[in-house]
């Protein structure tokens, strides 16, 4: 996507190294991981951007037809995202998720069929006000604050397509928000950094925050802090468990750092050909890029051919 700038609970497990031939199928050792994965997948989580969202905002029609087999078939579908609730709601319809969706990086699930918060963490409050005082000290990054349902920032630097496509469009300017949480806890402070400042942003905040938050790289401008156990596969842990469903019978496909968890817990995990080395690393297939509609080849090959 083009971006135009304006004026001012540990679950990850370590896998073998995955393989596949040209069509992403696994070969060697790791096809037998899959034969005894037990009873056949009963959830199913997904990531959105790079996993089944393009650059366009755009879920093809082969992922979503492939969907709707899985959910015939009785696959319960659940979106793992670091976009808020309202912001997921979208994609949620889109999708007819039909299992609470994971948000904010995990840090947050919700039922949209009851409208109801089933699980939340959030920042210390004192914590979000010195990382979104980080903005005078680093004056290329941009910290954007999430807090009951509203994003904070202090200006607006980019266009607000890039906002609102990208993170909500929620979005409210405040000199300084950190007084606009008026003393609640934050829910968790994103920073939009140029790309060949995310490395160094990664440092720097986990030297900062140290065992009090989670840091995660999401996007390739996006750098988050998150609260404390706020992770994908924290969250999909959580959610199994509520559903009564092994992790065994779990799959979960994703593509960029912030997926890995998620990736590693699953019975099941599948990065994406275009994923970052992180994911890819604890998966045990790779699937196709997204432009290949790698996700619909993975939930063919490992939810619609075991269930016929």
């Amino acid at each position: 996507m083009t971006i135009t700038h304006m004026n001012n609970t540990d679950v990850a497990t370590t896998r073998a190294q995955p393989t596949r031939d040209d069509e992403g199928v696994a070969t060697g050792q790791e096809q037998s991981r899959f034969d005894s994965v037990e009873a056949g997948i009963e959830l199913l989580a997904l990531d959105l951007d790079g996993t089944i969202l393009d650059d366009r905002f755009h879920i093809s029609m082969r992922v979503l037809d492939e969907l709707r087999k899985a959910e015939q078939q009785g696959v319960r579908v659940t979106i793992a995202t670091g976009r808020p609730v309202e912001v997921t709601r979208p994609f949620v319809q889109a999708v007819r998720v039909n299992a609470p969706a994971i948000c904010l990086q995990g840090g947050l699930i919700y039922d949209f069929e009851t409208e109801r918060t089933l699980h939340e963490l959030t920042l210390p409050h004192e914590l979000g006000c010195e990382l979104i005082a980080l903005e005078r000290q680093y004056r290329a990054w941009q910290a954007v604050t999430y807090a009951a349902g509203a994003l904070y920032v202090s200006s607006i630097r980019y266009d607000r397509s890039f906002y609102g496509g990208l993170l909500g469009t929620s979005l409210q300017v405040r000199e300084d928000p950190c007084l606009a949480l008026d003393g609640h806890d934050p829910q968790k402070v994103l920073f939009i950094v140029p790309p060949e400042d995310a490395e160094n942003a990664l440092i720097v905040l986990r030297a900062l925050v140290a065992a009090r938050a989670t840091v995660v790289q999401s996007h390739a401008w996006f750098v988050e802090v998150n609260p404390r156990g706020a992770e994908k596969g924290a969250g999909l842990a959580r959610l199994a468990q509520d559903l009564g469903i092994a992790r065994g019978q779990v799959m979960a496909i994703g593509d960029q750092d912030n997926d890995a968890s998620m990736v590693a817990w699953a019975g099941i995990g599948v990065a994406m050909g275009n994923g970052s080395a992180a994911c890819k690393t604890v998966a045990n297939w790779i699937a196709p890029p997204i432009d290949q509609d790698g996700a619909a080849v993975a939930i063919e090959r490992f939810i619609l051919s075991r269930k016929r």
